[in-house]
């Protein structure tokens, strides 16, 4: 639990730091805020003026004063600086503001003005004191700190209203009227807040920003001790230093604050994502040698990452005979890149799990666990197997790895249970198989299926079906009691088929197919040695066909002739067709635009520019044409560079509003009333309720992959998460997806899916390239008009909720993300029941949740709702840790709960 610090109490036999004065004598300051003295020596167990070293000696230099200890105290000692004049604690001023009446604020922007001169040349000043407070007969009217503690006075008596709304502010308030003023300031370690350089350049003294602030207070200090006055009986004077010193310890406060927020601060650039040790990055390479749960790390970088482990067993093997001996072995063996410890590399290994990691991290595929196998002692590169490269959305152009070395045993046993590739085939979000074969792999299986490979043409007989020896060796390896494939399997096909033995089958058997279809794949496209090659064009026809195309003037008589069967014909008589026909690579409109004309371009808002480029790139563009064709071009690398970044921003304000949301682990049926009535309109629909239980002749029925064509057409009522009554979702709302989760936290497994899809909304022009695409009857595809409009119309229905309702969220969520794609809508369902609130409590958790009106709340606002740590780590910082302390049983959150030690991080 957060509470507020008593400084008085903290500092009260801390060590003072009395001056500004950091350096003195070439050494630091025995009184500043580097001291030794105070902090610690800068050496271990060594004095600052020499005559004590070593771990023999103990208690304190009688010469210099400085503890003979470990310098790691310098870490962990703090101090503090004894302010001349009380000023009120920063945290308060915002709680003052905030609740003060419009004539007390005025006096409050008074007290806080910067315009030092200009107030004290002033009598509003003096004035508004006295409207707000009549002196009574004996006493002094009130000014500087009198003003704040009457303001105090004023709250008090305001929040003592038991019917006041805020009547938290008043408890708070009650509970730490004693820590409203500060009589000191506490001086973190210096470890903690390092001098980018200490050294005396023209008597200047360069330090980092936090001893900035420090030493401005201890300059104002030495400045009002200077002064011979006694500054309290002369009031002007008085409020002058005390609003110097104020301002001064708002800003260090201020500072502080900013430090805990933002990308680079405490919370999101430390405590939520930071470098770590035993890690490494290098390029990947494929290598189809290794199983599916493997992958080769180079042996140099093994050196790095398992240094403690190696070092300990040259010890044990005697090689050498003390730690540093060993490291410096090792550091040597990297230098002069020797394989002499590759062998012991190797044994060391064996049976060691790592995890890769391919930034950016769109979804949990991005980041996977594999068993550690050394190959090549002259590897530079991480080899995997080219199936695990779909999840990652890797290839092999100079793409890297970040690698990950777990170091205790449950972290090993974890990766092992949840992380291998085998273990996440499919991806929850939408069922689809992760672990796919791609281009080289598939174009084999379809030449062999259809019979193009020689050596595997032969007639067959399989299950008293007649087929060519390639179908006959794709069929044996399918499970023994699947279906007969009969037809050139194509890239469709095949996905289908995966993904189905995927669902049917247990995940051994879903693995050792892909491998063996890997393999197989592989063979046969290097036999058939498919290239593209300009000996296989027929020049003199494209001209032909070219010319047909272009002879009328009209516009639609163009694209009708582009689109006629004949064209596609044409194109297909040539062997690298067979490239499109398996759907390994490239499209119909790209051979076109190769061989036959670039056709039609649009522009940068998607209109079909009037003028076709009439030739293809085979024989090259003039000026005009190539000017027209990098219309796409420039809108996709445009889009993509200042998008990415709002798509990336969308996926993490989704994560931390969604991070919260979690599926229960005991609680089966919450036992709700409530449903979710959905119309099914179409077999898409109806499959995006698969697993999902709904109320049918009163009885909770299961929708499976064999029963859910029957629910199209009709009105269901789904159990649903927006009317779950359980803190964490019960299982009956989420349904039985979560068998394929591997982790309770349903909120990120959504939001990563829909950042993923995010990213591909982005990169939709830059794979268009601006040609104009089409339908059937020559109308323009209006799916292409605008693709950018997605990601801004996302951003939309997530932030403003004016005359709408959660069924119209969701159709149009539903509407944007399933328009090419397929994604289940319990996601959907998540994210909206996360926008649902009631105050500050989610409305599917408050009580008599019928009579009240539902506050839809943007994605911006619910992770402050949630939890003030991730609030915190981004925007207000000041305000975040006022809510932590005021709202100190409200946040439950995973994070608060982990980083208040509450709960052990799991899973």
């Amino acid at each position: 639990m957060v509470k507020l610090l008593d400084v008085k109490k903290f500092a009260e036999d801390l060590p003072e730091v009395k001056t500004s004065c950091i350096i003195y004598r070439n050494a630091f300051h025995p009184e500043g805020l580097f001291a030794e003295q105070i902090f610690g020596p800068l050496k271990n167990y060594t004095c600052q003026c020499g005559k004590y070293w070593g771990k023999k000696e103990t208690g304190k230099c009688n010469i210099c004063g400085v503890d003979i200890v470990n310098n790691i105290e310098r870490r962990r000692r703090y101090a503090k600086i004894k302010l001349p004049i009380p000023v009120v604690n920063p945290l308060f001023f915002d709680l003052f503001y905030r609740l003060l009446d419009p004539t007390s604020k005025k006096m409050f922007k008074y007290l806080m003005s910067d315009h030092t001169n200009k107030l004290l040349s002033s009598k509003d000043y003096i004035e508004i004191v006295k409207d707000n407070y009549v002196a009574q007969e004996g006493e002094e009217e009130y000014f500087l700190h009198d003003a704040i503690e009457k303001l105090f006075e004023i709250i008090l008596e305001e929040m003592s209203n038991p019917d006041h709304k805020n009547h938290k502010y008043y408890d708070f308030f009650k509970e730490n009227q004693d820590k409203l003023f500060l009589n000191e300031i506490i001086v973190n370690p210096p470890e903690m807040r390092p001098a980018s350089s200490l050294k005396i350049k023209k008597n200047k003294k360069v330090v980092d920003e936090i001893n900035r602030f420090f030493v401005q207070i201890l300059l104002k200090k030495e400045r009002i001790e200077s002064i011979f006055l006694d500054i309290k009986k002369n009031k002007k004077l008085y409020f002058y230093f005390y609003q110097q010193l104020q301002k001064d310890v708002n800003e260090l406060y201020d500072f502080i604050f900013q430090k805990l927020a933002k990308k680079e601060g405490l919370i999101r650039g430390n405590i939520l994502g930071k470098r770590i040790d035993f890690s490494g990055r290098a390029t990947i390479i494929p290598d189809p040698s290794l199983n599916i749960n493997e992958c080769s790390i180079p042996y140099f970088m093994i050196l790095e990452l398992f240094k403690s482990e190696i070092t300990k067993r040259l010890i044990e093997l005697n090689y050498t005979k003390t730690l540093n001996e060993a490291i410096d072995f090792i550091n040597e063996v990297k230098r002069i890149k020797s394989p002499i410890l590759y062998k012991l590399c190797k044994k060391l290994v064996d049976g060691e799990y790592c995890i890769l990691n391919r930034q950016p991290s769109l979804h949990r595929y991005s980041m996977l666990g594999f068993k550690i196998k050394l190959i090549n002692p002259n590897d530079y590169a991480i080899r995997l197997n080219p199936l695990v490269c779909y999840g990652f959305n890797a290839d092999f152009d100079g793409d890297q790895m970040a690698v990950y070395i777990p170091l205790k045993d449950s972290s090993k046993k974890e990766i092992k249970k949840k992380l291998l590739p085998e273990k996440n085939l499919v991806n929850p979000f939408n069922f689809k198989v992760v672990c796919l074969p791609e281009e080289d792999i598939i174009l084999g299986i379809y030449l062999l299926t259809k019979g193009k490979i020689k050596k595997y043409s032969e007639p067959k007989v399989y299950k008293n079906v007649e087929m060519n020896k390639g179908l006959y060796l794709f069929n044996v390896l399918l499970p023994n009691d699947y279906r007969v494939i009969k037809t050139p399997v194509d890239k469709k096909l095949l996905y289908e088929i995966i993904g189905d033995i995927s669902y049917r089958y247990n995940y051994k058997i879903a693995s050792k197919f892909l491998e063996e279809i890997k393999t197989l794949g592989f063979e046969c496209a290097t036999i058939y040695g498919s290239t593209m090659s300009l000996l296989d064009v027929d020049a003199e026809l494209l001209k032909k066909t070219n010319k047909k195309i272009y002879e009328d003037d009209s516009f639609h008589e163009r694209v009708k002739r582009i689109q006629a069967p004949e064209i596609k014909k044409i194109l297909k008589d040539y062997k690298f067709s067979y490239y499109v026909e398996s759907g390994s690579r490239g499209s119909w409109d790209q051979i076109q635009q190769v061989l036959l004309t670039r056709g039609f371009i649009s522009d940068f808002e998607g209109n079909i520019k009037p003028d076709p480029v009439k030739n293809s790139l085979l024989y090259g563009l003039n000026k005009k044409e190539f000017f027209q064709s990098t219309y796409g071009s420039r809108k996709g690398l445009l889009d993509v560079a200042l998008n990415t970044g709002n798509s990336g921003y969308l996926s993490r304000k989704l994560i931390f509003s969604m991070i919260n949301l979690e599926l229960s682990e005991d609680v089966k049926d919450c036992g709700t009333e409530d449903y979710l009535e959905m119309y099914i309109e179409d077999e898409k629909k109806a499959r995006s309720f698969l697993f999902r239980y709904y109320l049918s002749d009163g009885k909770l029925k299961k929708i499976t992959k064999k029963n859910y064509k029957h629910i199209i057409g009709k009105t269901i009522k789904l159990r649903s998460p927006i009317f779950c009554k359980s803190n964490k979702i019960c299982h009956k709302c989420y349904g039985d997806l979560k068998n394929y989760l591997n982790t309770k936290y349903i909120g990120v497994v959504a939001a990563q899916g829909f950042g993923e899809r995010g990213t591909q909304l982005t990169l939709r022009t830059f794979h268009f390239s601006g040609s104009a695409s089409f339908e059937k009857d020559g109308k323009q595809d209006d799916k292409q008009k605008d693709i950018i409009n997605d990601l801004s119309s996302v951003n939309k229905i997530l932030h403003n909720f004016e005359n709408t309702n959660y069924k119209e969220i969701l159709d149009n969520l539903y509407k944007i993300y399933c328009r090419e794609n397929f994604i289940f809508h319990i996601h959907f369902e998540c994210l909206v029941s996360q926008l649902m609130w009631d105050g500050n409590i989610k409305w599917r958790l408050s009580e008599n949740r019928d009579e009240k009106n539902i506050e839809y709340k943007s994605i911006l606002l619910i992770p402050k709702l949630e939890s003030w740590i991730l609030s915190l780590g981004f925007a207000n910082p000041k305000q975040s840790i006022l809510n932590g302390i005021i709202n100190k049983d409200h946040y439950t959150g995973i994070l608060n709960n982990i980083l208040e030690g509450k709960q052990i991080a799991k899973h």
